[in-house]
């Protein structure tokens, strides 16, 4: 394909390492800062790293050596991610909780070297009962330990280390109230998984589920916040390995059912259109251009302006309108979230409303308030 933009240049860059083939020499208009710092971002330049390695013209030595370094960076942090995961699996299953994995653990069985899919944090499903006994392993641990009530998951951030997170369910219903499309087509994953053979405190998931799971989380991001291209990339070698291990009957059930399957068959034409080298039936220029610009995580903006959309049934105008009211008279619900020591004091909806408005008064807050009406106005 024709590389206009720096971000076509990485995923040439991502292309060629996967498929093992001589990369393009750079284009002078391309900028291999840019094609770094993207590659960081998204959380792929590790794999960008083995094609410049092979061109002629490579970056030049500070920057070149700052990239090897992150790739290197990424075969440490597999193998550490790898001793880490061994630990807290023996934790898990000393204390009689059994455990089945869906994210960045499993994914990273499906790509050809582990250490390519770099994993920010490590996700356990676990029963609910078992929630409140984590909570205590991990805060007698010494590590620090969010608990996120609305939800009712655990979230723990050793002082050295990665973050693990612990969750009853493959997705809530609390996220603003519309995550029942999500929780309907799939939850209760101990349903869909069977006991490890040399380890009764492992459960396996169903191939399916772990194959609709990863669809779902991925339309989840891009949907809500934007979602990057290791995502993207997870899509190729989840179909590459797995497609023909799946009851597809099964998945076109339930995302036609919960109305996924236009925006399921637009990351699959991105994904076919990026690392297959396979041409698109229909524009894809603007999902393109959100998942590289919302970075890995997605961002606030694209949160922001999502919802926006998603609550835009009359007219965007009147949605924005609803947004500013929100936040400007927010529920008590809200508040209690947003302000833990009010439900503590257990404190009236006036009394929280003249709370928080005393807050927004002060003058570094009332710089935030303008920013996120200018947000709203913007997006």
């Amino acid at each position: 394909m024709e590389i206009r933009y720096d971000f076509e240049y990485l995923i040439h860059l991502l292309y060629c390492a996967i498929h093992d083939v001589q990369p393009q020499e750079k284009p002078a208009h391309i900028s291999f800062e840019n094609v770094f710092e993207l590659g960081k971002m998204h959380e792929v330049g590790n794999i960008a790293f083995l094609s410049v390695d092979r061109l002629r013209e490579k970056p030049e030595p500070a920057l070149y050596n700052e990239w090897q370094v992150f790739y290197f960076h990424s075969v440490q942090r597999n193998a550490r991610q790898l001793a880490e995961y061994g630990a807290i699996t023996k934790l898990l299953t000393e204390n009689d909780i059994r455990w089945t994995e869906a994210q960045g653990t499993v994914t990273k069985t499906i790509y050809p070297h582990p250490e390519w899919r770099m994993m920010s944090d490590m996700d356990f499903l676990i029963d609910e009962e078992n929630i409140p006994k984590v909570r205590e392993i991990m805060t007698a641990l010494g590590h620090e330990v969010h608990y996120k009530e609305n939800e009712n998951e655990v979230n723990v951030y050793p002082e050295k280390g990665t973050a693990i997170e612990f969750h009853h369910d493959f997705f809530t219903e609390f996220y603003e109230g519309s995550f029942e499309r999500y929780s309907g087509a799939m939850n209760s994953p101990f349903l869909h998984a069977v006991p490890d053979e040399e380890n009764s405190h492992k459960w396996i998931l169903d191939t399916t589920y772990y194959y609709m799971y990863t669809l779902l989380h991925t339309i989840k991001h891009y949907e809500y916040a934007g979602c990057g291209i290791r995502r993207i990339l997870d899509l190729y070698y989840l179909r590459k390995t797995l497609s023909d291990k799946v009851d597809h009957d099964l998945l076109e059930a339930a995302f036609e059912k919960y109305h996924f399957t236009a925006l399921r068959d637009t990351l699959f034409a991105l994904e076919e259109f990026w690392f297959e080298d396979k041409p698109a039936d229909f524009d894809l220029t603007e999902t393109a251009i959100d998942i590289v610009r919302s970075g890995n995580h997605g961002t606030a903006d694209f949160f922001l302006r999502n919802s926006l959309r998603r609550d835009a049934d009359d007219s965007m105008q009147k949605a924005k309108l609803r947004r500013m009211k929100r936040f400007l008279f927010p529920s008590l619900e809200e508040l209690y979230e947003g302000h833990p020591a009010y439900k503590e004091k257990g404190y009236s909806l006036l009394k929280c409303r003249v709370l928080r408005a005393a807050e927004h008064f002060r003058p570094s807050e009332i710089k935030k308030m303008l920013h996120f009406f200018k947000r709203i106005k913007n997006s």
